[in-house]
């Protein structure tokens, strides 16, 4: 920011913009999203391990796919599966 056109309180305004930018962008890399963070609106797929969701994230109404898997299902049928090439 060396424009000899711009005036310093420009300067200062521009770099509280940037700083301010870059902490709502950190911010956004720490947060964990968690299911309780959705509400669902309609299940649009099933399959053998789990279902695919049309979710609204609570705090600013996005609209997302969420897939949800069960663990236990995919060992049950990996180790079925191990179990049967042996």
């Amino acid at each position: 920011m060396k424009e000899p056109s711009i005036s310093d309180n420009r300067k200062a305004q521009k770099e509280n913009s940037m700083r301010n930018a870059e902490i709502q962008y950190l911010r956004f890399l720490r947060t964990k999203e968690k299911p309780d963070n959705f509400s669902t609106l309609k299940v649009i797929g099933k399959g053998a391990f789990g279902e695919v969701k049309l979710v609204q994230r609570k705090n600013d109404g996005k609209i997302y796919a969420l897939k949800s898997l069960v663990k236990q299902e995919m060992v049950c049928i990996d180790s079925h599966y191990s179990a049967a090439k042996s």
